[in-house]
């Protein structure tokens, strides 16, 4: 669903508050739109014009705009945000309590923003330029499924995700893995690494570990094959 045509106007304001706007009768149609589809003049969203408030917006599609930053986003019933294949190197803070589902895959990102997204389900990184992921940068409490596959990372911090159920890793730099804590993880890609050395992972209801094309030590097949592990691939090891 678009936004109708006569939304357009609101995006003329350089900083835009719904509720001291004379837009009555536009609001009231607005507010009856739950997805809004980016059209062609949010191309300039990122030197021209800020979001500052639709009231009961729940998707929101930026993707595919060459867009270099975006404003501040003040969303308090947004669930579903797309800001994929664009060139974004960084992000503002979000401010978006009800956000489920983030994607930032096919960006520039060399860095993970501080993401306090208390019911955030899914978020997806793929495909930039991360080369670490510091401590403490995640308060995601239910957050089940993070893809970080095609980044630069060599190591990973530890993960405070208590209801992670999916982490894929894949097409990494990573060299060894140890002290991995994920006490709902199911199923973990690290397919395509330089991984030597595994230990230590305290991952009990992980049902399906990938390792194909790494460089895994004979101790840690070893190690590996004692967790017994549903779905163990260690091709090209």
């Amino acid at each position: 669903m678009l936004l109708p045509e006569f939304c357009e106007e609101l995006f003329y304001f350089s900083n835009i508050n719904l509720f001291e706007t004379n837009f009555k009768i536009y609001l009231k149609k607005v507010y009856k739109y739950n997805i809004l589809e980016t059209q062609t003049w949010l191309k300039r969203l990122n030197h021209r014009y800020t979001i500052k408030q639709l009231k009961n917006l729940k998707a929101l599609d930026l993707s595919y705009y060459q867009l270099i930053k975006i404003p501040t986003l003040i969303l308090p019933n947004l669930q579903w945000l797309s800001l994929s294949n664009n060139y974004l190197k960084e992000l503002p803070t979000l401010n978006l309590p009800n956000l489920q589902r983030l994607f930032l895959y096919n960006n520039k990102l060399t860095s993970v923003p501080n993401l306090n997204l208390p019911n955030l389900l899914s978020l997806n990184l793929e495909n930039n330029q991360l080369t670490s992921i510091p401590d403490l940068k995640f308060n995601l409490p239910n957050l089940q499924y993070l893809f970080l596959s095609d980044n630069k990372l060599t190591s990973l911090p530890n993960l405070n995700l208590p209801k992670l159920q999916y982490l894929s890793l894949s097409r990494n730099k990573l060299t060894s893995l140890s002290n991995l804590n994920l006490p709902k993880l199911q199923d973990l890609n690290l397919e395509n690494n330089q991984l030597i050395k595994i230990s230590n992972l305290n991952l009990p209801n992980l049902l399906i570990l990938s390792l194909l094309n790494n460089q895994v030590s004979k101790k840690s097949k070893i190690y590996l094959k004692s967790l017994k592990i549903n779905r163990l691939y260690m091709d090209k090891n």
